[in-house]
Order: C-alpha cells, then structure tokens, then sequence
C-alpha cells in the first residue's frame, strides 16, 4: 500500500548543482523509494550516492530535489533542524506531515521540508518558482 510522501512544495539546495540531466518525457517515474509524476519537458538527474533525484524546469529557472535518508535514530525534527542550520535557513514551521523552512540557494529564494518515519527520512527542496511545484510533490507516493 503506498502513502503520500509530502503535501507541501518544498526546495534543495542541491537542484542548484543539478542542472544536466537525461530529458524525461515519462508521465510517472519509478525511483527506489518513491514515485512522481514528472511533466513533459522536464529533466531528470539521479545521484544515487546521495540518494537524490533532481527535476530541473524546462527553462531552467526553477529546479525540485527529493533525497531519501536512512533515518539514524532521530526524530524528523531533529533531522529538520539539522538541515536548516546547514542551510542557514530561518525558523522551523510545523506542517501536518513534517516541517518547512525557507533558505536562499546562491541568490534564489528556496523552501526545504522535511518528513519521514522511523526508517527513512524524506528531504524535499523547491527552488525558484514553478507552477508546477505543487502536482509534483503531492503526486509523490512512496514505493
């Protein structure tokens, strides 16, 4: 049975490092922990060392990042803050589902968030702006 992942557009600073990729016209995509529905037009990067998927607007201008984390043995809020620090990010806002923060990705404004359980921990950034942002992330469904 899947579940949904996230409810809420969020941004990462690492879609700023993953602007190359393999075109994808795919209308769902398959990843080892998640799937996402991906516009046409979009283009895919997957890093699996770093367990994360990057999709990068046709244009350009605005990139979405998914990582997926083991979970350590935290809570999703101590994971939360832990990336906002790195992120220099400002204050934690609690969501349904996890937590969001905004933070500035080299000049562009960007919105991390940040959800999980006891075995995975899902980190999801929105950077730039897309109207595609919000089907995206709530057509995520964990696999």
């Amino acid at each position: 049975m899947t579940r949904k992942l996230c409810t809420v557009a969020a941004a990462a600073l690492l879609g700023v490092f993953m602007l190359f990729g393999a075109s994808s016209e795919a209308r769902v995509m398959e990843f080892d922990y998640f799937s996402i529905d991906v516009p046409e037009g979009w283009t895919v990067t997957e890093d699996k060392e770093n367990s994360t998927i990057g999709f990068i607007a046709p244009d350009e201008s605005a990139a979405l990042t998914v990582a997926v984390l083991e979970n350590e043995g935290m809570s999703i809020e101590e994971y939360a803050e832990g990336i906002r620090n790195e992120l220099k990010g400002n204050n934690l806002q609690e969501l349904d589902d996890g937590y969001m923060f905004l933070f500035n990705a080299s000049g562009v404004d960007a919105i991390g968030m940040v959800s999980g359980n006891d075995d995975l921990v899902v980190f999801i950034t929105a950077i730039g702006e897309h109207d595609d942002f919000d089907a995206m992330v709530n057509s995520l469904e964990e696999r």
